[in-house]
């Protein structure tokens, strides 16, 4: 390993000439904006919201065959479980309100 580049952990990135791929100089500024950037607007995990916000949780209880019947659902078109159960729990709720 050379010892001509060592790092130390920190860059003073005003003193030291860090550049973009776009050939422009990367600051403190810089630095500063994209870590504000990172820490205000954390990135996403998990799937989108599906409504404003949070999406509520709705838990229940339900017989063993059920579950059998959803995963099969799932496997044979290809779609998540969830996703199946959030269209059926829909379908039961229209007709019930009908």
């Amino acid at each position: 390993m050379s010892d001509k580049y060592v790092f130390d952990g920190a860059i003073d990135l005003d003193a030291e000439m860090v550049l973009l791929p776009d050939g422009r100089r990367y600051t403190e500024a810089d630095a500063w904006a994209d870590s504000l950037a990172v820490t205000q607007h954390p990135p996403v995990i998990g799937r989108p919201s599906l409504s404003r916000g949070v999406s509520p949780l709705i838990s229940f209880r339900a017989p063993s065959a059920y579950k059998e019947r959803l995963a099969a659902a799932a496997a044979k078109s290809g779609r998540s479980q969830a996703d199946i159960a959030r269209e059926a729990f829909g379908r039961g709720l229209d007709l019930v309100a009908a």
